[in-house]
């Protein structure tokens, strides 16, 4: 399959987006913790994970697994970040990072669906992945911003931005997978092939992975007493 590859100002911007994902999640853990250990652990584990990808993908094994390896690709997203999000790591993450926070992380989806957009209009991906598709996830990052000045004295702001949020997510989800080259999907032209290609298969474990433990995480944070949850 012919790939058609991003203009050098949007793959910046990109990486850009990526790094300083990839910076509040250990920021986060380092901060949750008390330790630059713990944040130091959580970097070296994030880029190990990065490197694997990196080095699977290089080879074009992915491609030649069954369904292209996009369950190699999804799966560990999904089980790596909701074991985390579930573990004692999330609910330290969950006390000890203010609602504000938590909320506003999820503001990184707004230039990361303008990049989206662009690459599209490039011919990178396919329309469907943006807002003239069916990925209308810039709104998640437009309610993020509006809502988390307002969440630490009213947190139905923070409730609605995290469902806003979460299912926004799980639609991101449903259109890449039937985006991407697989015989369910909706064969559109060009075809998702971001999970084989780099550096765009990063935006799968950083960004797509960083939003769903951030949600997890915003969800427990709501669900404990008010009095545990730091102030900013």
């Amino acid at each position: 399959m012919n790939f058609t590859p991003a203009s050098p100002a949007s793959l910046s911007a990109f990486g850009v987006i990526v790094a300083v994902v990839a910076a509040a999640l250990v920021g986060a853990i380092g901060r949750a913790y008390h330790s630059a250990k713990a944040g130091g652990i959580a970097a070296l584990a994030l880029a190990a994970w990065l490197g694997l990808l990196a080095m699977l993908v290089q080879s074009g094994r992915m491609a030649t697994l069954p369904l292209n390896g996009l369950p190699l690709f999804f799966g560990p997203i999904l089980v790596i970040w909701i074991v985390v999000g579930l573990s004692p790591v999330g609910r330290r993450v969950a006390t000890a990072i203010p609602l504000t926070l938590l909320v506003g992380f999820q503001a990184f989806r707004l230039p990361l669906e303008l990049v989206l957009h662009s690459w599209a209009a490039q011919g990178t991906i396919p329309g469907t992945m943006t807002w003239t598709g069916q990925n209308w996830d810039i709104v998640s990052g437009v309610v993020a911003l509006v809502c988390a000045p307002f969440v630490s004295r009213h947190p139905g702001a923070a409730r609605f931005a995290n469902i806003m949020g979460l299912a926004l997510l799980l639609n991101v989800m449903r259109v890449a997978l039937w985006s991407t080259p697989v015989s369910f999907g909706w064969h559109v032209i060009p075809p998702l092939q971001l999970p084989f290609q780099l550096p765009y298969a990063f935006i799968g474990p950083v960004c797509v992975g960083g939003a769903l433990f951030g949600h997890i995480v915003l969800t427990r944070a709501l669900w404990l007493p008010r009095k545990s949850i730091q102030k900013p």
